[in-house]
């Protein structure tokens, strides 16, 4: 009988219990995948939101060490500054004087930081001056403290001139979210503490008027820098009626307005759309008055030059012990006086005086100074006066001509009793010059920053004049104090009108010396100059030509912050 082969097959239900199991693996895997891919996707947005948050902590931390950086200058150029320029000199003097004896520099600097109010400023924590302050840039939040450290002892530099020598750190903390970074950034810096002096102000006047009595009106012409001073009041015409970027003083409370050739006299900064003139300061009225200098200030000044000597007959001085210079270069009598530098780079000065001639050449490498005359004499040392402070020349008469070349490396006043006529340039050696032309679009001043050649002229008893030999487009480059007079411009009233005269420095005098005259309708030049005054800025930072007058105030100020970065960190 045959057997008959049976077949077997699954079941549908094994089948289909399979198909499960294998579905519900791969989805296992998928989700699995998935999750690891949301997981990642979020941490990968995790990191990117801390390091985001971690680069604006940095650069918020950053931004700190800057504001920390402005804040240092704010405390020493300003509550400093503003508080010794305040205090009674001879309080000021006995203060400084005490803990610079002591050696106690931190002590001096948390007394003297106040605010308006005279309140300290800073903290004494130890042998540090601490100042902390906080912002917010946006979301994102800093903290910055500053702490100093003398960095050696504060010393007496010369009579009433102090330094005060610091080290300084900034710590900042810069926070975004809940991430934080720091940022230290240090350096030093030195405050020095003097005399203000006189040559601070682009223009200084007891009177805004001519020796006559006549008003002299600042115009479209006329830009000042620096700050500006008058014992009396100023007067604007046109609009603008002169341009001013700095503070400017009257001890008047009205100020005069041309109004269309009707003048009026208002307690305003403008007269209405007709007299406006530009202030990208403050324009202060009622203000006090300030003492233009003093004879003993000229008495010392002669005394400088003299070295020691006295001098009875006219001729040209530079006095001497045999060997070493003593004094400056002394006048007695008229001069004229031609600044040069020769092929050695040496400052040459070619004086003369009645039938006299002397040609002084200052070799500064060497110390030592060379006079040919009648005879040819090379003394040890510079003519930098009994204090050494800097070349002078001093006229006990008048300077008839005065021309030429500061040499890039000399600092110097020629000072006279009587008047002083420039008759040609006078211009640094080394200064940036001017591109383009003045009251124009695009025009760029000269500037002497950053160099180191300096130049005082000052006449105690007379004017500083630019004579009618002086050419079209003149420059001085020179800070200029004429006591008694003003610096004017020969026949500045006739003649066709001689373009610009350019004055890279500042003006002192007692009353406004006339350059030009202008048409009252059109406010175009007619006669003499059109002023072009430029600031010298190194002067508002406590330079000063040598010998030049001092105010009876004192100032405090730092010029020579230096930094750097010390290290940063990620986040905390």
């Amino acid at each position: 009988m045959r057997k008959i082969r049976q077949k077997h097959s699954a079941s549908p239900s094994n089948n289909h219990g399979a198909a499960l199991i294998i579905v519900l693996f791969v989805m296992t895997v998928l989700l699995g995948l998935g999750n690891i891919f949301v997981m990642r996707t979020i941490n990968e947005r995790n990191i990117t939101n801390r390091e985001r948050e971690a680069a604006k902590a940095f650069y918020a931390a950053h931004g700190g060490t800057q504001a920390g950086l402005d804040g240092l200058d704010n405390l020493i150029n300003n509550f400093l500054n503003d508080t010794i320029a305040s205090s009674n000199p001879s309080s000021v003097i006995s203060y400084t004087t005490g803990k610079v004896n002591s050696g106690d520099g931190i002590g001096w600097l948390v007394y003297s930081v106040r605010d308006a109010g005279n309140n300290p400023v800073l903290t004494q924590n130890g042998d540090q001056a601490e100042f902390a302050a906080n912002a917010a840039i946006g979301d994102n939040t800093y903290q910055y403290r500053i702490v100093m450290m003398e960095k050696s002892d504060p010393v007496t530099v010369t009579p009433n001139v102090w330094d005060f020598p610091y080290n300084y750190r900034i710590e900042s903390t810069g926070t975004t979210g809940t991430t934080s970074n720091k940022v230290l950034l240090s350096g030093d810096f030195t405050i020095r503490v003097q005399l203000a002096n006189f040559a601070r102000y682009s223009l200084f006047t007891n009177s805004q008027t001519t020796q006559s009595g006549t008003n002299v009106w600042f115009t479209n012409q006329t830009r000042f820098a620096g700050p500006v001073h008058t014992n009396a009041r100023f007067n604007f015409a046109l609009n603008p009626s002169g341009t001013f970027g700095d503070v400017i003083t009257q001890t008047d409370q009205l100020a005069r307005f041309y109004n269309l050739g009707s003048p009026v006299s208002l307690d305003a900064a403008f007269n209405g759309t007709r007299d406006v003139p530009v202030f990208n300061n403050t324009f202060t009225r009622n203000a006090g008055t300030i003492t233009l200098s003093s004879p003993s200030q000229q008495t010392d000044m002669e005394n400088q030059a003299m070295g020691g000597q006295t001098f009875s007959s006219n001729g040209i001085y530079v006095p001497n012990n045999g060997s070493s210079l003593t004094g400056g270069i002394y006048v007695r009598g008229d001069g004229t006086v031609n600044m040069s530098v020769d092929g050695g780079n040496n400052a040459v000065y070619t004086v003369t005086q009645g039938g006299t001639t002397q040609t002084i050449t200052v070799n500064k490498t060497n110390n030592t100074t060379m006079v040919v005359g009648s005879t040819t004499n090379t003394y040890n040392g510079i003519p930098d006066g009994i204090d050494d402070v800097g070349t002078l020349i001093y006229a006990t008469g008048g300077i008839t001509s005065l021309m030429g070349t500061v040499q890039e490396d000399t600092q110097m006043t020629v000072a006279s009793a009587g008047d002083m006529s420039i008759t040609n340039n006078i211009t640094y050696q080394d200064f940036t010059p001017g591109v383009g032309t003045p009251g124009t679009v695009g025009y760029v001043p000269p500037t002497a920053d950053g160099t180191t050649n300096l130049l005082g002229l000052v006449s105690w008893g007379g004017n500083v004049r630019i004579s009618t030999s002086a050419p079209n487009n003149v420059n001085v480059h020179s800070t200029i104090l004429a006591r008694q007079g003003v610096f004017q411009v020969d026949n500045y009233s006739s003649g066709s009108p001689r373009g610009i005269a350019t004055l890279l420095g500042g003006i002192i005098s007692d009353d406004y010396g006339a350059f030009g005259t202008f048409n009252g309708s059109t406010g175009q030049q007619v006669s003499g100059y059109g002023r072009n005054f430029v600031y010298d800025t190194r002067m508002d930072v406590g330079n000063a030509p040598p010998y030049f007058p001092s105010l009876n105030t004192f100032i405090a100020f730092t010029n020579g912050i230096t930094d750097k970065i010390v290290w940063q960190e990620g986040g905390l």
